[in-house]
């Protein structure tokens, strides 16, 4: 069984996991999950999908009867040959949308779930902009708890009623809201304080950081081939926390590649912190409004305040950075992805689409190439984060290429 605490990043106390916390209950700091060993082989071959890495992760299937509650399998790494000989470097994709609903948050959502059941937290108010909400949501029915208060930008309703297959109504309660990702959240906040339920955390839940950390250790422990750049869209920048986790928990954090976070240049506070030099996200660098743009359904988050300095912090460890791209470089991206069979064939078998999400990191990629950072020959591997909701992509911007 494994065994970890939470630390607190700010104070450093440590604590067992005696209650659903998002914070330090001390001083309000950052917590993170500090396991007390990890053994020399952290796969545990008794056990299948995400259940056989519990050596480094706050689950225990030798103990808990949870197995049947979910089934992800390890995700595929394709080799993008034809994209890689026309951007002179080694791609790699991640496919991600192989997914359960499509996207890598189905990692967390289990993670998110055990967690608040282990914890007995019978009602949960969730922001989402929709991926998060459909994994969770997905989760919850499966394994019957606690009930979900999601509270969803009005610009997603499309999106969500698409996914309405993976949402039972006895544990999932969908509530609309005209504002942005920001706004969303403090209503978020503001629900659960009315109603007298616990809210989420984002960033600070620890057990999303988990959760997308899975992906990490496939990589590590299954694909095992170190790449030069690991490359990911952000929006409060979980993913970039979690990869760097993997490597830290399996004590190999000198080791990790270069970390590239992408925005789209129309919400890109992450992007002008970094670029001022900032250790912080001031509101000098916090977009005041977000223009609507059809290339940018979900990255759209304006205040990441609470992530940016630990995600600063970790790309100064590793050399990595931040970068933003316009919409036509997310349009000719998407186009790009493309280029190689494999999506094509996806399509072909499945009628799924590739997500403007994972077309913003590759455009930042493409970006990198031509401004010489990302150098020739280096080995990148692109998260391809998820795949298109219904009304997400037109068609006719890559229909000549299917």
């Amino acid at each position: 069984m494994a065994e970890y605490l939470l630390r607190c990043a700010q104070c450093g106390e440590g604590r067992t996991e005696d209650a659903n916390y998002v914070a330090c209950p001390a001083c309000g700091g950052f917590l993170e999950v500090e396991f007390a060993r990890v053994p020399a082989n952290p796969i545990d071959p008794r056990f299948a999908s995400i259940f056989k890495y519990h050596p480094v992760m706050p689950y225990d299937p030798t103990v808990e009867d949870i197995q049947a509650h979910e089934d992800l399998e390890e995700t595929p790494v394709v080799r993008a040959g034809r994209l890689s000989d026309k951007l002179g470097i080694e791609l790699f994709f991640k496919d991600e949308t192989v997914m359960p609903t499509g996207t890598w948050k189905d990692r967390e959502g289990y993670v998110t779930i055990h967690r608040l059941l282990k914890n007995k937290v019978a009602d949960l108010v969730v922001f989402s902009s929709g991926n998060t909400a459909t994994s969770l949501a997905r989760s919850a029915s499966i394994v019957k708890g606690p009930r979900l208060h999601f509270v969803i930008p009005s610009a997603s309703r499309n999106r969500i009623q698409a996914l309405k297959k993976f949402y039972h109504d006895d544990y999932v309660k969908v509530h609309f809201f005209d504002g942005s990702n920001d706004e969303c959240s403090a209503q978020a906040a503001k629900m659960a304080k009315e109603l007298g339920y616990q809210v989420e955390g984002g960033f600070a839940n620890y057990a999303r950081r988990e959760g997308l950390k899975l992906l990490g250790l496939e990589i590590l422990l299954g694909w095992k081939q170190r790449v030069d750049w690991y490359v990911q869209p952000i929006a409060g920048g979980i993913g970039i926390y979690a990869y760097y986790k993997a490597h830290k928990d399996l004590g190999v954090a000198d080791q990790c590649s270069k970390m590239l976070g992408v925005q789209a240049d129309i919400c890109a506070p992450m992007v002008n912190a970094w670029k001022d030099g900032s250790a912080t996200l001031e509101e000098r660098h916090i977009p005041q409004e977000v223009v609507p743009s059809e290339f940018v359904r979900v990255l759209r988050t304006r205040r990441p305040v609470d992530s940016y300095p630990v995600l600063k912090t970790i790309m100064d460890r590793v050399g990595g950075r931040f970068e933003a791209v316009s919409d036509r470089q997310i349009h000719d991206a998407l186009r790009l992805l493309y280029l190689d069979e494999h999506y094509r064939e996806t399509y072909k078998r499945s009628g799924k689409l590739v997500g403007l999400e994972p077309a913003t990191a590759l455009a930042g990629i493409v970006k990198g190439v031509g401004e010489g950072y990302i150098r020739p020959g280096e080995k990148v591997l692109l998260n391809v984060s998820g795949a298109a909701k219904e009304g997400d992509i037109r068609l006719e911007w890559i229909s000549d290429l299917l």
